[in-house]
């Protein structure tokens, strides 16, 4: 077989080997992270010193879609923000405004 033809076969099977190692590594890194941002919610959560009964609506609500969140943007504080439980019979204007629909 021709030299450079090898070669380059030889090449090709090198970066192949090299990318499938970086595809599993950064499958790792993605783990890593999902996993640490649940940590952050879970300490976050954990934090908020609510009751039992508290914690479930908040949980409840958030799977229902009924609680909406808000982010200060005044405060550079990292968990400045808050939440709010809406009614399933008002939504949002433009403005952010809540409406009761009829």
């Amino acid at each position: 077989m021709n030299k450079k033809i090898k070669k380059y076969l030889d090449e090709i099977a090198k970066t192949e080997k090299k990318i499938a190692d970086l595809q599993q590594y950064l499958r790792g890194v993605q783990a890593a992270l999902k996993q640490e941002e649940d940590n952050e919610m879970i300490r976050c959560i954990r934090g908020m010193k609510m009751d039992n009964d508290q914690l479930y609506d908040l949980l409840d609500g958030i799977q229902s879609g009924t609680v909406k969140f808000q982010v200060s943007r005044e405060s550079d504080e990292e968990g400045s923000g808050s939440f709010v439980f809406t009614e399933k019979n008002k939504e949002e204007n433009q403005n952010g405004e809540m409406e009761e629909n009829e």
